[in-house]
């Protein structure tokens, strides 16, 4: 025998990563589907290119098209996935978004496999096609909402997360009756508003296109990320600037009331950072809530994909009790390290601490076999307003 000393290296001993498709997007439009691609025929582009070969153009499908041109145009988004399904012009956003309608959002998150995590909904109806209520809004957007709340929650249910953000198309410019989403009820959906051309359509690529090349945690308006590669932003077919070469020309002066109301927009810092930027990332629900922006909402997704998948390696293990019956405390703590740990390893960037891990010690679960814990993240704060007193240095005062 010869002396030696060996080392080995073990492997598997600190958890691997979770996938949880944290980027990845979908779009469900109005389309002809008359040409290469059809109507509800899901499909998966990485590129301008790719989706023109699948039957994505500007002369088959022009919104689709300018959909994925302006996605791609976003930094970041180089090979990035997402998904897109065109519907006719006389499906309403309510049926669309309808959880039991199988050509719906349904099939475009089927043919997903549940890993879209979030998605955008836009009609574009027909020539001539006239709202049940006249007000600013396309009245089939307001009564979307919910609608597609009740499919994000059976999603959240299912353990496949998802954020719905649907296209406001606005019907009457002139209108005074607004809807506001701040006021709505559902944390799960956002409406955006607004779009490059002055044609009606929402710029959603925009917004997906962020989302595509963002972690969970940033919010799609950090000025910090740079502007927006766009000259122009109309709102119901006005400028939301005005032209300085035609002063007497119309535009659109409401923008932040838009923003105050809750809606997915865009803006300008005069004088600050040039260009156009996102305003911020609101959901259809009052600002106290926990959940009322994309980012803290996408946040809470990715954490609960994981502990899902942390807990479910758990089912029907054995664990020791003590004299008591209760679970003994240090299956307790290998437990609440194991959560730490897998949050910690896939998600560290979007918390702002360690995850805290709550568990009540007295749990018998010799009658009931069931084991209750809570979760915690820390999550990220947000600069969206910024105060700044002025003036000059007095050292009698200061």
């Amino acid at each position: 025998m010869i002396p030696e000393a060996n080392v080995n290296l073990a492997n598997g001993q600190i958890g691997g990563s979770i996938s949880t498709n944290d980027n990845l997007t979908g779009y469900v439009l109005t389309g002809a589907g008359t040409g290469i691609l059809g109507l509800l025929a899901p499909i998966k582009v990485i590129s301008v290119d790719d989706a023109k070969a699948q039957g994505v153009t500007a002369e088959a499908e022009p919104e689709a098209y300018r959909f994925v041109t302006e996605f791609y145009s976003i930094p970041g988004t180089l090979n990035a996935p997402v998904w897109i399904m065109l519907v006719g012009a006389a499906v309403s956003l309510v049926d669309v978004c309808n959880i039991n309608n199988e050509n719906g959002i349904k099939k475009l998150i089927n043919a997903a496999q549940g890993t879209i995590r979030v998605l955008g909904v836009a009609r574009t109806p027909a020539v001539g096609y006239v709202p049940t209520v006249s007000k600013f809004l396309d009245s089939d957007v307001a009564l979307a909402v919910p609608v597609a709340k009740t499919f994000a929650t059976a999603m959240f249910e299912n353990h496949t997360p998802l954020r719905i953000l649907i296209a406001a198309r606005v019907n009457d410019v002139t209108s005074v009756t607004i809807d506001t989403p701040k006021t709505m009820t559902a944390n799960n959906v956002g409406l955006v508003i607004g779009g490059t051309a002055n044609d009606g359509i929402t710029s959603m690529g925009l917004v997906l296109g962020k989302v595509a090349s963002t972690a969970p945690h940033v919010c799609i308006g950090k000025v910090k990320d740079g502007d927006l590669p766009i000259s122009s932003y109309f709102i119901g077919g006005l400028p939301i600037l005005q032209d300085t070469d035609n002063p007497q020309a119309a535009w659109y002066k409401q923008i932040d009331q838009l923003v105050d109301a809750g809606f997915i927009t865009v803006k300008t810092y005069p004088n600050g950072s040039a260009g156009f930027y996102f305003s911020n990332d609101p959901m259809c629900v009052a600002e106290s809530d926990d959940y009322a922006n994309l980012a803290t909402g996408r946040v809470i997704d990715k954490a609960s994909i994981i502990a899902y998948k942390v807990y479910c390696n758990e089912i029907n293990d054995d664990v020791d009790l003590d004299d008591n019956n209760n679970i003994e405390p240090v299956v307790l703590k290998a437990l609440e390290g194991v959560t730490v740990a897998a949050l910690n390893l896939n998600m560290s960037a979007s918390m702002s601490g360690d995850p805290v891990v709550y568990v009540d010690e007295n749990q018998q679960i010799t009658a009931t076999s069931k084991f209750k814990t809570k979760l915690r993240i820390r999550r990220k704060g947000y600069l969206k307003v910024i105060d700044v007193e002025l003036g000059f240095y007095n050292p009698n005062l200061n």
